[in-house]
């Protein structure tokens, strides 16, 4: 995605929250199969997350999802970046719409073991609960057009 802010930004962000007391959680994703999807990022990204204290994970899966309208553009984007690859993705996944990383299962025993013995949650239900306990400090306000 153009102009988002690195995974290296976002965890200087994680540190700062983490030092204002203020509670994060973490959705993963996407992991892009043949690109991301290793050993190596995943821990990178899990040691970030507990350097930070973050409270939670979020991950469906490893993997990424395409609709139609995206998948041309994220295709011109590897042609870019990542020459070869398009080709890699239109033989494993044809049109799909859930493109798992071939190295799902592995990567996904990595991230719920990694998270146990962290202490992290992980389980989206468990977090959404959580998540939904957590108080906000101002008053809630309906905003208005004309108001």
């Amino acid at each position: 995605e153009p102009n988002v802010s690195t995974t290296a930004e976002r965890f200087k962000v994680l540190l700062r929250l983490r030092d204002a007391g203020i509670p994060t959680v973490v959705w993963l994703c996407p992991i892009l199969p043949f690109i991301n999807d290793t050993e190596e990022n995943i821990v990178g990204i899990l040691n970030y997350c507990t350097a930070a204290k973050v409270r939670g994970i979020i991950c469906f899966g490893m993997g990424v999802t395409l609709r139609d309208g995206n998948r041309q553009y994220f295709y011109n984007q590897l042609d870019r970046h990542f020459p070869g690859i398009k080709e890699k993705y239109m033989r494993a996944y044809g049109t799909q719409y859930i493109l798992g990383s071939p190295n799902g299962e592995f990567l996904m025993d990595l991230f719920h073991s990694y998270c146990d013995q962290q202490g992290i949650m992980h389980d989206p239900q468990q977090i959404f609960q959580y998540l939904s306990t957590l108080e906000g400090k101002q008053p809630l306000e309906q905003l208005t057009l004309w108001g």
